[in-house]
């Protein structure tokens, strides 16, 4: 080789060398997170929220992230979309106590299932496991506790007795003691709950949902309009999301029914995915539309690909909950979109909505209040106009995805100067799937 060559040859491996370094350095600055959701039914708000942080730009720059999740299902086959890593897993329930009927799984239940997690994270060794709802949250701090592993509690839940008993309670209250490092609410809601039922707000840090602003963008499709065959000016008030009976279907329909004994024009729509649990009754809501009478006026059209493209048909969204919501998050998706929303005035709601400003707020359960809201929104479009641009700007100013990853950012940041170095990674045998 000559001498220019040679010095080529050199020039190019230090380049080489160098890239090597710097990329190496790149890819071991990432955080390596394990995210754990064991729901294998229709995509939640839970999911839906983790989803969407993964898809999220600094996630997929600043995290190296795997998910413990459930091998089939609509879930996995997102993550697989996204190119997620994902690990089998699943908290599979073998008896029929309270705690099994509150989705908590028996102590037998979930230390095999946390047996399975020790595999993940003996195998992997990541920095942080985040898990995503109740059963997940004991599971996931049980295995992170023995490799010494920051334990961080998504909170998508509300700990009172409007949806968990006692005993349930109790449970989870002592294994966060035992091994939550940090609780995250998805409101202050969420976090006075946890307070009350005797958790420390040393622990808690609220993190607000968000959305990616680009997804919600208002949509020019008319295909629900059409297929309705609305006539013109015609209104169209919506219900969205799970079908599930706290998530107030049954009341929406009852608004239909005075709405429409009162001779007003408008048509109402229930959208939303079932959980199995919930089949029948989502079949008794089409029965009680049939006796009512209301063929012509409730329909139940399937969800469409994007949420936008319903929500932007909507002339109102009404959010009927009959229970305190956790967040809420189908509010800032029809604020987002430019719909105006009537929203139960409970539970982490109201840190979203400014009555009179960006939507309204109404007393839950209340059919008078309801009926009164909509007759005004509909019939004062300069009202209308002004939740609409304001809406958008609240979500905008408060509720983004950049806002939720920051969050996240801040406590991964807390726990890693907290917590004491981890195990040391052994070879796992538990099943990766690209």
């Amino acid at each position: 080789m000559s001498g220019k060559n040679l010095c080529i040859h050199r020039f190019l491996c230090s380049v080489l060398v160098e890239t090597v370094y710097q990329t190496g350095s790149c890819m071991s600055s990432r955080r390596r997170i394990l995210f754990v959701d064991g729901h294998s039914g229709p995509l939640g708000g839970a999911q839906t929220n983790l989803l969407e942080l993964l898809a999220h730009a600094g996630a997929q720059k600043q995290w190296d992230v795997r998910v413990a999740c459930c091998p089939s299902g609509p879930l996995a086959a997102a993550l697989k979309r996204l190119h997620v890593l994902r690990h089998d897993y699943a908290l599979e329930a073998s008896g029929r106590g309270l705690r099994t009927l509150f989705h908590l799984g028996t102590s037998r239940d979930r230390e095999a299932a946390a047996a399975r997690l020790r595999d993940v994270l003996a195998g992997w060794g990541p920095d942080a496991v985040i898990s995503c709802s109740g059963p997940d949250h004991l599971v996931s701090g049980m295995a992170a506790a023995d490799r010494r592993i920051p334990s961080i509690w998504w909170v998508n839940e509300i700990l009172s007795s409007d949806f968990f008993n006692w005993p349930a309670r109790r449970t989870f209250v002592s294994e966060a003691l035992a091994h939550a490092t940090r609780l995250v609410p998805v409101s202050e809601f969420g976090k006075r709950a946890l307070v009350q039922a005797g958790l420390p707000a040393s622990r808690i840090r609220v993190v607000h949902n968000g959305i990616p602003l680009r997804d919600y963008r208002r949509s020019t499709s008319t295909l629900l309009r059409d297929r309705l065959k609305l006539k013109p000016g015609e209104p169209l008030i919506g219900l969205m999301g799970r079908i599930t009976p706290w998530k107030g279907a049954r009341f929406f329909i009852e608004i239909a029914e005075r709405w429409a004994a009162q001779g007003r024009p408008g048509r109402f729509v229930v959208v939303g995915e079932t959980a199995p649990a919930d089949a029948a009754f989502a079949a008794s809501l089409r029965t009680l539309v049939r006796s009512r009478g209301l063929t012509q006026r409730v329909s139940f059209p399937p969800p469409a690909a994007r949420d936008a493209d319903t929500l932007s048909q909507l002339d109102v969204l009404l959010h009927c909950s009959v229970k305190p919501e956790p967040f809420g998050r189908i509010i800032i998706e029809g604020m987002a979109v430019g719909v105006p929303v009537i929203s139960a005035r409970d539970g982490g709601v109201p840190e979203i909505v400014t009555p009179g400003v960006d939507g309204g707020l109404a007393r839950p359960g209340n059919h008078d209040d309801y009926l009164a809201q909509l007759t005004a929104v509909l019939g004062n479009a300069p009202m209308r106009s002004a939740w609409v641009v304001a809406g958008r700007r609240t979500v905008q100013e408060r509720f983004t995805l950049d806002r939720v990853f920051d969050g996240f950012q801040a406590i991964l940041a807390e726990v890693r100067e907290e917590m004491p170095a981890p195990a040391p990674s052994e070879k796992s045998t538990a099943t990766t799937t690209a």
